[in-house]
Formats: structure tokens, C-alpha cells, sequence
């Protein structure tokens, strides 16, 4: 393997059979857990090299097992990209495809550039033998959904290719193969990268010095009300500038509620003040957008509402569009992003071609309306006298006769003459200027409308704040002008003149001339935006897109959620050009990256930069206080996870809103609950689900909407669950029943907990799902899903389990158990009317023969353990009375 390491990714996949796709030891003698330090860049970006192999083969074997319902698309034709015999054999084809319906559980299906495919023989292949023998094509351009490029991992001839009925899509290959260039190359930037190696000889965390940042700088960090906290972590960061011939990795610790996003957001607005060339990453799409959305906000409010986008040509947002979610009602996302900038920039250096020419005809109509209104009238006056002459009586009566034979016709001759008179009209001085104004106006106002792109789009060096502001004067001034001439133009002319003179200033302050840059490719487009940018933001695997030909030299990474990143998904963004300075801000007591496989997982392949530095004794600067929990919600996590070093913010002090969810012994119908009889089933994905936690769950909800609205009261809900068995079980139960107050009051929110980091709601409900007599309860145990999971809720939290299980399971929930009976939040379920008859309902939906023939022949539920005579006992008396149902409550 080692010979073929530098070979892409790519063709690393093409050279695997299904044999080996299957093969769950394949790299398993390759696969070392990482170590904490290395020796050198080479052991470092080589270690990697085998997990990423790994893990692509390990989603592809993924996608083989549940082919039945992967995304087809149907194969019209394919065509040899280059070719010069008709025999030869080809490996790129363009692809033509049939539009389809898709039915039944496949996706509607639109090829992506990195997306890896199989090509089949077969209509709708739903097995692995349908895909035998593995013909792989890599998708390397797109024209749109129907047309597209690939690269196939076999030579095909031109018969064949007529034989290839249709295309499975298998996995996104393109984080992947960006990860594995960055391993790759050997012409990188490794500076930051030989500086995380080991333990750092010196401390990373310097006293933040008093230097001088400006008061436009410090203004901005003041106005943003932080905290000491907040604030010493951004002149820290602002500090590594003063140390520009040193390299240095600063960690910004931030637990939930702690305003992470707001400091990172406040961090970069200085950062993009100071001019700092700058590069955003985060692990996915999502995070990007968000802190992207908090930069862009922030930049606004500092803005005169008339011109609040100018600035914005310094952002520039890469990456992919759909994944980002940003559409056309994301007005100021959509002004950042990458693609977009470069089609409006295009536009506007042709369509301001006649921008001098309209201008100075405008003005230079204005300047000599006076003289041009004389003129006009010595031509009226001409034309008059010339009429006067020619004006005989015999021209008369042969108008007269021709009217009278063409009877048929008076009307029109009528109309003629009439405006024959008009024409001859003396116009007054301000009904000359308002008719020549408005189709010179019109002109003029559509070169207006490109100036707001031009002062979006174009950097701060291409157009001053000046000249922005002169735009918008003139602009409105062109605006108030016709609004005048519309409802003044009769009267008298020294205020006609005064007016003009009104209009003309600032049409006269304007520049003849803009300097927009004619960009004809979109490489070129690319080029320009991201050189002239300060601030780019991009995915911590899009990086791998930042060349130096295209940005030019990077001063500062800065990586959000970097506890969410695998470390080998750091390695493009410290490869930047010119980059000696990098901020990571996470958390490495919430959760880390996915990592689909086992191998992988115990191997450490999931671990972040930032918890590896941490363990090397990396010093992390810690945001200190929370601002989301009421302080009886972040009691536990607080002290369980972070030692109590948190403390709580006056607002989340004097919060009341919890009050009003329970008042009217509002125990009864909104608690957190834990349901001792709840079995462990499985779903169709042999995912765990508890349908009685379900049953309890859908009655909490069902009141607490109520209480919406009855009351008119605002509540957000958030149901998690660290199983996806038990999401779609909840899913199902509530189903639409919530819409109608969704915009307005009540809002629902199930997910994962994996889904939920990051977000926040009024009320969190969480269910724990695990039920039996032995305590086991899987990756629930998981301290970091635990902590994600119990620190998402603002104003009151429920947990809903089996007490007996969690207690047994010597975790994280064993303590949370014992605290809650401590402080008496623990209750039982049975002592509330509704949700009793909730649970018995639920109870009795269960396939009692099922249940009844597996305990007839002997055969226990292995996850009831000892507690499944007691429950199958229970179930047959049809679940009367509740035996040992318990609740736990936080909030």
C-alpha cells in the first residue's frame, strides 16, 4: 500500500472490487490509533492516510447494503469525451439522462461534481449482485440535471456503452479526496503544521499587551456588550498579529450558552476593520452559513441603512450553494457567495460601458436648460410665422373639400389637428425641463440601480465610502427631482432654477468614471474576489480551494466548532499560503466528528486538533459565562462537566418564563419523564425505539401546545433523542398536528442529539429509550451526547427514561439520577392521570402474541434482562395499574 499512497483517492477506490468493499478487515493491520505527538510532518500526514481509506470504504459498504433505496438515474446515452478511433475503448464520457419519476423510498436524484456512482446494467438495482461486475464512474463536471461528465473505472468500448441501462449513487466523494490532496502535498505550507506536532516549548497564551488597536476597533468590541471573558479572547486573538514572524495556535474554549458565536462574530468584524487577510472554516455547510449570517449582521448594524451592504465586496462566501441552503429570500448570504459576486461582477463591467455618457449628458442638460428652453421657444416662434405665410385660402378650402369627401375620416383629422395645436403649445419653463427630464432620467436611474451592486460587490478599494455616499444623494435626488417636476412644473421659474441647481450638486460630485474589472472567465472571477477579500469563508475541506494563485497570502485561520473536526480535516486550512497564526474555538467536551467506522472510531480517527493540543497541555482560554439555561438547567452540566467554572448570566437569573409553562400544577401535563415499563423495540433500521416514552412524549406536547394557545404564548419545543429509531417513531406520532401555529407560537423541533448541537429551544424533552434490568444502555453512555443533549433547553428541560436502567448503568445518567432525587425533581409517572393513560394506551398496542410465544418457548427479550416476566406480566393484565413507573425531572 505504501507505493500506491500518492496515487488519488480516487483511483484508490476504482482499483477496489465489491470483494473488497465488503471486506471488513481489508486496511484493519494498516489502522494504528493515532498517537498524541509525532516526530515529524511525515509520520503526522501520513498516519492518517490509512483511516481515510477506511472510512470511504466503510460508507460505500454502507451504501451497498441499503442499495434497494439508494438514488437512481436513468442513462439515455453515453458518449466518449475524446476520442479519435471509433474502436477504441474510453474511461471519460459525457452522460445524457431520461427525466424520471422516482417511486417509492428512492430520491429524486441530480448529479453533483464528486459524487461516485455505479453504473449498472440493470433498470433499478436493488442488490449487490445487480452491480456485479463494479463498474465505478466519478462525476467530474456538471452542465445541468440532466447532462453531465464522468470518469469510470474501467476502459469501455463503444458497444458497451449502450449497454449501461442506469446509475446507483453510492457516496459524495469530495471532502474525501480534498482531505487526501492536502496529505498529499509536498509543496505545502508546513509551518503551522510542525508546530502542533508536540507539546509547545512555550506558553501559546500571552498577556494581552496595551497596544493602541484603534478607537475604531475597540469601539466595536465595547458595543457589543461581552463579557471580560469575551473580550480578553479577541485582543488575544488581535494579538497575534504583533508576532508575525512567530507562529502560534490560540484555543478558544466555549461550553454551551456561552456565546461562542457571538465572540468569533465580534472577533472577525474587528479582524475585517484591521484589513486582516483571513480564512473562516468549520466543519459543515451549516456552521459556515451561521457565522457568516452573524458577521454580515453585525457589519449592517454598524451601516447607515442607506448603503448597509457596502463593505460586503471584502466577504466573500465559497462553497457549494444547494448544500449551504442559500436561495434568493438570503438576500445578504447570497451578496457574499462566491459564485453569485462573480456573475454580478460580470454584469456590471458591461452594463456601466455608457455610465460616463449618460452622466455628463444629464448634466449637461441641466446646466443649459435655460439657454435650450430660449432656443426652444425661438423655434416655436419660427414655425409659427412660417405657418402664418403658408396659410392660404386655397389650402383651406381643399381641407375643407377632403374633410367632406372623407367623412368617414373627420374623427381622426380631428384628433390630427388637435394635436397639430398641442404641439404648438407654448410650454412653461418647468413643463419644458419635466418633459426632457423624464427620458433622460430614465437612463440615468437604470445606471443608478447598478451603482447598489457596484458598492456591494466591488472591495472598499475599488469605491470609497465617499463616493457610496455621493450615489446615494445623487440618487435620491434624481428621485425627489421627478417627484417635484411631477407636482410643481407650472410654477414659477427662479424656483425651477433653484431646483435645478438642487439636482445638479450632486450629480456634479459623482465620478465619470468607476473602476470595475472586466473578468471574461470564471477562473479570473475567482482570482479577484478572493485575493481582494479580507475575510473568506469556506468549509475546513473547501480550504484545499484557497491556492495561493487565488488568494494570494493568508495572515489568520480562524476555525469554528473545531472540536467538531477531525484533525485530518485541519490539515488543508494549515496548509495556507503565507498563514504563521491560527484561533481554534470548540469545545471538546461536546461532540466530536462522526466517524462511520468502528476501526476507525477506536483508532482515534475522529479526535479534533483541538482536544489533541488540549491533552498536550495547549492552554485554552475559557469563555466563562452562559447565557441560555435558567440556572437550575446548567447546575448539572456545570458542574459535572466543566467544574463549575461557569456562571450565570443576570438575564438567565431573572428569567420567569419557566413559570408560566407550569403554572396550574402544570406537573401533571409538562413533565420530564422516565417510564420504568417502556420496552426496547427496533425499527426497520435496527435502530432502538420506546414507544411508550413515545406515547408520553406526544401527550407533553399535545399540552404544551395547548397552553400556546390558550395563553397566546410563544413556546419552542425541541424533542432529542440519541437514537434515530426513536426521532422517527416521534416523528410519526406527532406527525402535522402542530402546523397551524407554527410561524406565530408553537414550533416543534424533533431531532438527534447529534442534530441538535448548536441549537436551542424554550423547552427540551429528552428520551433516553433504553429499558431493561441490567443496565445497558450503548452509546447513550457517551458524556459528550450527554452533555449536548442536557444543555440545549433556555427555560425548563424533561427527561424521560427508565429510572432503574440509567441508575444501573454506572454513566453519566446515573449521576443525573442521583442529583435529580437530591434535589427532589424525580417523580413518578403514575401520579398524573393523563400520562398513565397514555402509557397503558401505548402498553396495549403491543403484538401481544408475539410477545406471548417468545416467552411460552423460553426465549427472554436479552435487553429486558430480568425485567421481562414483570412486564410481559403487566402487559397481559392489560397494564391497569403501573408497576414501579417512575419520572425524573429537570428545570
Amino acid at each position: 500500500m505504501e507505493r500506491e499512497e500518492k496515487r488519488s483517492l480516487v483511483n484508490q477506490v476504482f482499483s477496489w472490487s465489491i470483494k473488497d468493499i465488503l471486506n471488513k478487515d481489508i486496511f484493519k493491520e494498516h489502522i494504528m490509533t493515532i498517537p498524541d505527538s509525532f516526530w515529524s510532518v511525515d509520520e503526522y500526514l501520513k498516519c492518517f492516510v490509512p483511516h481515510i481509506l477506511e472510512e470511504t470504504r466503510t460508507e460505500l459498504f454502507s451504501s451497498l447494503e441499503s442499495l434497494y433505496k439508494s438514488p437512481v438515474l436513468i442513462i439515455r446515452s453515453m458518449e466518449a469525451r475524446s476520442i479519435r478511433l471509433p474502436s477504441r475503448t474510453s474511461t471519460n464520457f459525457n452522460v445524457s439522462l431520461m427525466r424520471v419519476n422516482t417511486k417509492g423510498n428512492r430520491a429524486n436524484y441530480e448529479p453533483k461534481c464528486g459524487d461516485l456512482i455505479a453504473l449498472t446494467k440493470v433498470g433499478r438495482p436493488t442488490s449487490v449482485s445487480d452491480l456485479n461486475p463494479l463498474v465505478l464512474a466519478y462525476v467530474f463536471s456538471v452542465e445541468d440535471e440532466l447532462h453531465f461528465s464522468v470518469r469510470s473505472s474501467k476502459s469501455i468500448s463503444i458497444d458497451e456503452r449502450f449497454s449501461f441501462r442506469s446509475g446507483v449513487f453510492l457516496m459524495t466523494l469530495t471532502t474525501n479526496t480534498r482531505i487526501w490532496k492536502a496529505l498529499h502535498h509536498e509543496s505545502a505550507n508546513l509551518s503551522l503544521i510542525k508546530s502542533v506536532l508536540q507539546a509547545n516549548a512555550t506558553d501559546t497564551e500571552h498577556s494581552v499587551s496595551s497596544r493602541n488597536w484603534g478607537n475604531d476597533v475597540l469601539d466595536i468590541i465595547h458595543s457589543e456588550n461581552l463579557n471580560s471573558s469575551q473580550e480578553s479572547a479577541i485582543l488575544s486573538c488581535l494579538e497575534t498579529r504583533n508576532h508575525c514572524d512567530k507562529t502560534s495556535v490560540r484555543l478558544i474554549w466555549g461550553p454551551p450558552g456561552t456565546g461562542k458565536t457571538k465572540t468569533v462574530a465580534t472577533l472577525l468584524f474587528a479582524l475585517l476593520r484591521l484589513s486582516c487577510k483571513t480564512v473562516v472554516c468549520a466543519p459543515t455547510n451549516t456552521a459556515v452559513v451561521e457565522v457568516a449570517s452573524r458577521l454580515l449582521a453585525l457589519l449592517k448594524l454598524s451601516s447607515s441603512s442607506e448603503h448597509s451592504t457596502y463593505g460586503f465586496g471584502n466577504i466573500v462566501l465559497a462553497g457549494n450553494r444547494v448544500r449551504m441552503g442559500i436561495d434568493n429570500r438570503n438576500d445578504d448570504l447570497l451578496n457574499v457567495f462566491l459564485d453569485h459576486r462573480i456573475s454580478k461582477l460580470s454584469e456590471l463591467s458591461s452594463s456601466m460601458s455608457g455610465w460616463e455618457r449618460i452622466l455628463m449628458s444629464f448634466i449637461d442638460f441641466l446646466e443649459k436648460a435655460e439657454s435650450n428652453y430660449k432656443k426652444h421657444l425661438l423655434l416655436i416662434e419660427r414655425r409659427e410665422k412660417e405657418k402664418g405665410e403658408n396659410n392660404t385660402n386655397i389650402l383651406v378650402s381643399f381641407g375643407e373639400f377632403v374633410k367632406k369627401m372623407f367623412y368617414g375620416f373627420s374623427e381622426k383629422l380631428d384628433q390630427k389637428e388637435e394635436e397639430g395645436k398641442k404641439e404648438e403649445k407654448i410650454l412653461t419653463f418647468g413643463e419644458f425641463v419635466k418633459e426632457k427630464f423624464g427620458s433622460l432620467s430614465e437612463d440615468l436611474e437604470k445606471f443608478m440601480d447598478h451603482l447598489v451592486d457596484m458598492y456591494t460587490h466591488l472591495p472598499k478599494c475599488f469605491i470609497s465610502s465617499n463616493d457610496v455616499k455621493r450615489m446615494i444623494i445623487a440618487r435620491q435626488a434624481l428621485h425627489h427631482a421627478r417627484d417635484f417636476l411631477q407636482e410643481n412644473s407650472s410654477k414659477q421659474d427662479f424656483e425651477i432654477r433653484s431646483f435645478i441647481l438642487d439636482c445638479l450638486q450632486p450629480l456634479r460630485m459623482l465620478p465619470n468614471r468607476f473602476k470595475i474589472p472586466n473578468l471574461l472567465e470564471n477562473e479570473d472571477g475567482k482570482r479577484f474576489c478572493l485575493q481582494n477579500a479580507h475575510i473568506n469563508f469556506c468549509t475546513a475541506s473547501g480550504a484545499s480551494e484557497m491556492t495561493e494563485e487565488r488568494t494570494g497570502s493568508i495572515e489568520l485561520l480562524v476555525v469554528d466548532e473545531a472540536a467538531q473536526l477531525k484533525e485530518c480535516e485541519s490539515v488543508a486550512p494549515l496548509q495556507l499560503h503565507g498563514l504563521r497564526n491560527v484561533v481554534l474555538i470548540g469545545d471538546e467536551f461536546q461532540l466530536p466528528a462522526m466517524v462511520q467506522s468502528e476501526v476507525c472510531d477506536k483508532a482515534k480517527y475522529g479526535r479534533s486538533l483541538f482536544e489533541r493540543l488540549v491533552l498536550l497541555g495547549h492552554k485554552k482560554h475559557l469563555l466563562n459565562v452562559q447565557y441560555r439555561m435558567h440556572p437550575s438547567i446548567s447546575l448539572f452540566p456545570n458542574m459535572e462537566f466543566y467544574g463549575g467554572k461557569i456562571s450565570d448570566a443576570a438575564i438567565v437569573k431573572e428569567r420567569s418564563y419557566k413559570k408560566r409553562f407550569l403554572q396550574g400544577n402544570m406537573f401533571g401535563s409538562y413533565s420530564f419523564i422516565n417510564v420504568g415499563l417502556g420496552k426496547e423495540e427496533f425499527d426497520d433500521g435496527h435502530s432502538p425505539k420506546n414507544m411508550v416514552e413515545v406515547a408520553v412524549i406526544s401527550e407533553i406536547i399535545s399540552n404544551l401546545f395547548k397552553v400556546s394557545s390558550e395563553t397566546k404564548t410563544k413556546i419552542s419545543v425541541g424533542v432529542i433523542s440519541p437514537y434515530k429509531g426513536q426521532i422517527r417513531a416521534i416523528q410519526e406520532s406527532v406527525g402535522d398536528k402542530y402546523g397551524s401555529l407554527s410561524d406565530e407560537l408553537f414550533t416543534l423541533n424533533v431531532r438527534s442529539v447529534d442534530g441538535f448541537q448548536g441549537g436551542e429551544e424554550d423547552v427540551i424533552i429528552i428520551s433516553t429509550v433504553r429499558s431493561n434490568g441490567n443496565g445497558k444502555i450503548g452509546f447513550l453512555s457517551n458524556r459528550q451526547r450527554a452533555n449536548v443533549a442536557l444543555t440545549r433547553a433556555r427555560h425548563c428541560l424533561w427527561v424521560i427514561g427508565n429510572g432503574t436502567t440509567l441508575s444501573l448503568s454506572g454513566s453519566i445518567w446515573t449521576k443525573l439520577i442521583r442529583d435529580s432525587k437530591r434535589r427532589e425533581c424525580f417523580y413518578n409517572a403514575v401520579d398524573d392521570k393523563n400520562l398513565r393513560d397514555a402509557m397503558n394506551d401505548a402498553l396495549l398496542k403491543v403484538d401481544m402474541s408475539d410477545v406471548y410465544s417468545s416467552f411460552r418457548s423460553g426465549e427472554r427479550d436479552k435487553t429486558l434482562g430480568d425485567e421481562s416476566s414483570v412486564w410481559l406480566s403487566t402487559l397481559l393484565s392489560y397494564g391497569s395499574t403501573l408497576l414501579s413507573s417512575q419520572v425524573f425531572v429537570l428545570f
